[in-house]
């Protein structure tokens, strides 16, 4: 096949169809070989002065055309294409495509779920005969059996599954539900459909499961969301489906209770399920609808003029709401129905949407006064999913009393509809109605000026909240000017807490959607402690890789450094390390000494992670020079922990012991219990190794005390497995096993790979005590393929009493 002009990548909505046209471009080139395009890239590469330990093979290029890939080498793919078209302004459009490319796919990892139903719909009509079948579906359905709704925008889908839901918990048929909005048509682009993964995270933690218990890979996630629906009398309902294979993996197995989708689309693929076809509502349905709305007196009086009312308007649930809405307004209620109905008519000759959508919603629209209907407008041009009154007050620069009143009018309208704890969000065909009217009717400068508010606000706000969640590292956060915003009461550390969970997803959608004006490496670094200690990887790696994006180079080298220390939090060493070498080379071309110290003191704890001591050692003693001279008196705490850690595993006990002990006198002026905790470990493993063992015994207790104080799950794993090798080592190998068998079930929960694999060594050397060779045997050899996953070298050959290694054979 000849082409010729290259192929454009301006049509690729996906990453799949980008890789196609790479494909394409590869052919266009003449078809050269992945090793050619190789040597081409690191001929580029070279020339760009990047070092030879950077250079790429064939099969990583090969890599770049496999369209199964989740996400794409940026760097390497954009060389490819100058390698196949070297036309900086065919690479800059590849550049510009392949950053929305994976702004969509980073978008469709954030979702809020919900435990409990929504509010249900006031005014429910007729339906009589779909509500009973589907009631009588999910009743007797077994469990993980999906019942179906489809039908078209709305139609009433959702209403109609909220109110069937609520009909079975009033019959005791459940104790409670988990409801999502999957967006599967969402107006916005910028809002793709869910990744399953992402409502399985979300799910987890409204049933209880901690962060770190959360597995990172989605069998795994699906695994532990069905353990943890079985047995439970709960309603699953996935609202506006995009496909079967978006539903399935939410789908709990026969211990868990039924699923009720709602999509636009039938959902043939899902085995054994109901299926509900929803139409419009019949025409005395509409009617009957009119008159307990509008009022029966009306409508009797003008019942032929009703009903042409309801066809005007498609008798569809949304628009004869809205429709309803104006007619009972005070300013319309001496209205005669053929008045309204004459307004409608006039209405069609500017319709956008389909079936009458568009000018209903303009009924209601145009009945507002102008602060509302502009509120209106930028909601819908909000990066998430959805605001409280403090982001709708950010957006249209009003204080928080009139932004309190906006929200209220739009959601009297029908406009808004307002969810728990006083969240507003739009429905899709409002805010694609939203979105068209800001294009005709708001300038594009003040588009921008309120979004620019919108993720000031999230900044400041953020920044406030994490100086209550994380006070220790306030030094490590960049300083957020004031943007005189109102923001809500964030005094401790519980309310920080809790607005960072509810903000979280439009939090990171704000660092999508703000590369360009810098707010995404803001948030990278702002959120960065509270992503990694909750756990939430998928969120970290979408905002940091977008902070990545930066023109500003110490922003990009926080970013990268953010990424390495995500990436080892889930033991992909390498890779943690190659984002932390670029990150102290954009440090240090751009003088900053903070950045440096940072980057110095990650490299160091993942070559510690790697077992490769020496050279962590050198990393961190680099980092704790910087730190002292730059009076970081966080980043010195940080250092002097790490390289007492690693002074005794190179066996150099009493450096180890002052560099904790200077370490413990920082917590102790900061009051950062966790941090504190876990100094306090450090001594007693210090201790322990130099066979001081009550000693150690009794600062491991301390950090035990702490870690249930503090409720830091990962202190308390980390204390626990202390107290076993302690237990060892005192001639207790049952007392060792007990905790050591505790302490794996509780790395398994938490999904920390490392640390199982560490119990699994512990139970093999507590089993050895006890003279059963075969069950050690076994936990090392569990012991040994965790390190192998991890990357690291083999543990140590065991011995049992007879002499015999315990791994014979293995």
């Amino acid at each position: 096949m000849a082409f010729t002009e290259p192929p454009d990548p301006g049509h690729a909505r996906t990453l799949a169809e980008l890789i196609t046209r790479l494909r394409l471009l590869k052919a266009w080139a003449g078809g050269p070989s992945y090793a050619q395009i190789a040597d081409g890239v690191n001929r580029l590469w070279t020339a760009a002065g990047r070092p030879p330990a950077e250079r790429t093979a064939r099969t990583t290029v090969a890599d770049c055309f496999n369209t199964g890939r989740a996400r794409p080498n940026t760097d390497l793919l954009l060389a490819v294409v100058e390698v196949l078209n070297p036309d900086p302004g065919y690479v800059a459009h590849w550049q510009d495509m392949l950053r929305v490319v994976r702004s969509r796919a980073e978008a469709a990892t954030f979702v809020q779920a919900q435990l409990g139903l929504p509010e249900a719909i006031p005014h429910f009509t007729g339906r009589r005969a779909e509500l009973a079948r589907l009631c009588a579906a999910l009743g007797d359905a077994a469990g993980g059996q999906a019942s179906a709704i489809a039908g078209m925008a709305g139609v009433g889908k959702t209403g109609l599954a909220v109110h069937a839901g609520h009909e079975l918990m009033r019959a005791g048929r459940f104790d409670n539900a988990l409801f999502v909005n999957l967006r599967g048509f969402h107006p916005d682009p910028g809002q793709p459909p869910v990744d399953p993964a992402a409502v399985l995270d979300s799910f987890l933690r409204l049933l209880g499961v901690p962060g770190h218990a959360v597995p990172a890979d989605l069998p795994g996630k699906e695994r532990v969301y069905r353990e943890r629906s079985a047995g439970r009398r709960l309603l699953v309902v996935l609202d506006n489906a995009h496909s079967e294979d978006q539903v399935r993996p939410l789908l709990p197995d026969e211990r868990g209770g039924p699923v009720l989708v709602t999509s636009r689309l039938v959902l043939d693929g899902l085995a054994g399920a109901t299926h509900l076809r929803l139409d419009v509502l019949s025409p005395d349905e509409a009617l009957a609808y009119l008159r307990l709305t509008v009022g029966s007196e009306r409508v009797e009086k003008e019942p032929g003029v009703a009903r042409r009312i309801t066809a005007e308007l498609g008798r569809l649930p949304l628009t004869l709401n809205l429709a309803a809405l104006r007619m009972t307004a005070p300013a319309h209620r001496s209205w005669l129905l053929a008045d309204h109905l004459e307004r409608l008519e006039q209405r069609r000759a500017h319709l956008r949407l389909d079936d009458a959508v568009d000018a209903s919603i303009s009924l209601s629209y145009d009945h507002l006064g102008e602060p509302e209907r502009r509120a209106l407008r930028l909601l819908a041009l909000a990066p998430g999913a959805d605001l409280d009154v403090h982001g709708i007050a950010a957006l249209t620069g009003t204080g928080l009393a009139e932004a309190t009143r906006t929200a209220d009018r739009l959601v009297a309208a029908s406009l808004v509809r307002r969810r728990e704890a006083d969240r507003f969000e739009l429905h899709d065909l409002i805010r694609a109605f939203g979105m068209a009217r800001a294009e005709d009717e708001d300038v594009s400068s003040g588009r921008r000026a309120a979004l620019a508010r919108l993720l000031d606000y999230y900044a400041f706000a953020s920044a406030t909240a994490m100086d209550q969640y994380a006070p220790r590292v306030r030094d490590h956060r960049p300083r957020v000017p004031d943007p005189g915003l109102p923001i809500p009461p964030l005094t401790d550390r519980g309310s920080a807490a809790a607005w960072l969970e509810a903000e979280r997803a439009n939090l990171v959608s704000a660092g999508l959607h703000g590369v360009a004006s810098g707010h995404a490496g803001l948030l990278s670094r702002i959120l960065f402690r509270y992503l990694q200690t909750g756990g939430y990887i998928r969120e970290a790696l979408a905002l940091h890789t977008s902070a990545m994006e930066s023109a500003d180079p110490v922003a990009r080298g926080h970013a990268l450094v953010s990424l390495g220390a995500t990436h080892s939090q889930v033991g992909r060493y390498d890779v943690a390390r190659r984002f932390a070498e670029q990150a102290l080379d954009c440090f240090r071309g751009a003088e900053d000494r903070s950045g440096e110290c940072r980057a110095l003191g990650t490299l160091g704890a993942i070559a510690s992670w790697n077992a490769d001591f020496a050279r962590s050692a050198g990393f961190l003693r680099g980092a704790l020079s910087l730190a002292r001279e730059i009076g970081a008196r966080a980043g010195e705490r940080t250092a002097l922990t790490n390289l007492g850690y690693v002074y005794g595993r190179l066996g150099r006990y009493a450096e180890a012991l002052e560099s904790h002990t200077k370490a413990l006198a920082i917590d102790q002026q900061t009051g950062d219990l966790s941090d504190m905790g876990r100094t306090l470990l450090n001594i007693g493993d210090t201790h322990l190794r130099t066979g001081r063992h009550e000693e150690a015994c009794g600062f491991f207790h301390r950090a035990t005390a702490i870690a249930e104080q503090a409720a830091d799950r990962d202190l308390h794993l980390e204390a626990l497995l202390c107290l076993a090798d302690v237990s060892l080592e005192l001639g207790r190998p049952a007392h060792a096993r007990t905790a050591h068998e505790s302490a794996l079930a509780m790395a398994a929960d938490l999904g920390i790979l490392h640390q199982a694999a560490r119990a699994h060594l512990g139970l093999a050397r507590a089993l050895t005590a006890m003279s059963d060779p075969a069950q050690a045997r076994h936990h090392w050899l569990t012991a040994r393929e965790h390190h192998r996953e991890l990357g690291l070298p083999d543990p140590e050959d065991l011995t049992a009493d007879t002499g015999r290694p315990v791994t014979a054979g293995g």
